[in-house]
């Protein structure tokens, strides 16, 4: 038994020093293999990055930053003035004046008109023309961002995009200086406001809704409510945004074509004045507003007066004026900018 000991010890020895070495060499492929499918995986993802990477360097590269941050300044401080109106009012100490001026837009009305075309219309109210006046009103407040996507459906309309967000900009925040620093009630309030004599105090007065609230009551929902109770500026008649905003689309591209566009023009015209909410001056002068900011827009300066200006400068192609008449000689030629060796 001593003899078989001795004999089976080195042995067991030597049979668990080759275990132990095959576990070795075991744990170490393990590792090597785990290391080296990790350097793969990270190689792959570096890869990736870099190709999105390029991708979008390529993609950024035709993109007008510059002209984008143009159209969104005017618009910017329109969201801005608009957002902080009830802020600004009271900063300036304008809040403090209890009546607006109620007299001036019936003054001019007269002048303009003889009569008060808004008093003539309201005689003949009806449900079914309360409707139809409400259609253009429910459709003022996403109308930019429907016509924005009319533009960018198709390709040929899409660098007048810009231009367009641009005169909008600047007709809304020119409204919305004239509203805040020359404020004028809308008929609606001239008609039923109500003043103590003694300080002046508003005593009573319609809802901010006008004619609309027979549609509201008719509904048994109060949605035009729900809009105007929410509206910070309640003394900006004059312009009327109503009437700007198609006449912009107008100005602009119009879709379906110019007698829709002059046809909603007019259409917002006669619901503006047939729900009490504006003077027919009011109108006119929202009009007018639109086509001095054109005028400005294309006599005076802005980013965006070519359709090209959307457009890379080397993917533009030139074509100079011809001046000789021999018609054999082709002077036509496409640029493209000269980069340095």
């Amino acid at each position: 038994m001593f003899h078989v000991k001795r004999i089976a010890e080195p042995l067991l020895m030597k049979l668990q020093q080759q275990q132990k070495g095959k576990e070795e060499i075991t744990w170490n492929s393990f590792l090597t293999t785990v290391h080296t499918a990790g350097e793969d995986y990270m190689h792959r993802k570096k890869a990736e990055a870099v190709e999105t990477y390029r991708f979008y360097k390529a993609a950024f590269s035709c993109f007008p930053v510059k002209l984008v941050l143009y159209a969104a300044i005017p618009f910017g401080l329109y969201i801005l003035f608009f957002r902080y109106y009830a802020f600004f009012r009271e900063m300036t100490g304008i809040a403090d004046v209890a009546r607006p001026n109620i007299n001036i837009l019936p003054w001019l009305e007269e002048c303009v008109f003889q009569c008060q075309p808004h008093r003539i219309l309201a005689q003949f109210a009806h449900p079914l023309l309360d409707f139809i006046a409400a259609i253009p009103y429910l459709v003022h407040f996403p109308l930019p961002a429907l016509f924005g996507l009319y533009l960018l459906a198709d390709k040929r309309r899409r660098p007048l995009i810009l231009r367009f967000f641009w005169c909008a900009g600047w007709v809304n925040l020119s409204a919305l200086c004239i509203q805040f620093f020359f404020p004028t009630a809308p008929p609606w309030f001239a008609d039923s406001a109500v003043f103590d004599d003694e300080d002046g105090r508003l005593i009573s007065v319609s809802p901010k809704e006008a004619g609309f609230q027979r549609l509201d009551a008719l509904l048994g929902v109060k949605i035009f409510h729900s809009i105007y109770s929410k509206s910070p500026i309640l003394f900006g008649a004059m312009p009327s945004l109503h009437v700007a905003w198609p006449m912009i689309i107008l100005m602009s591209r119009p879709w379906v074509g110019k007698k829709f566009a002059a046809f909603h023009v007019f259409w917002i015209t006669w619901a503006a004045l047939y729900s009490n909410h504006h003077y027919a001056v009011d109108a006119l002068a929202g009009i007018l507003l639109v086509v001095l900011v054109f005028f400005m827009e294309k006599r005076v300066w802005s980013p965006f007066r070519s359709k090209d200006r959307l457009l890379p400068r080397h993917t533009v192609d030139r074509e100079p004026k011809r001046r000789h008449s021999d018609s054999s000689i082709d002077h036509s030629f496409t640029y493209s900018p000269v980069l340095p060796v």
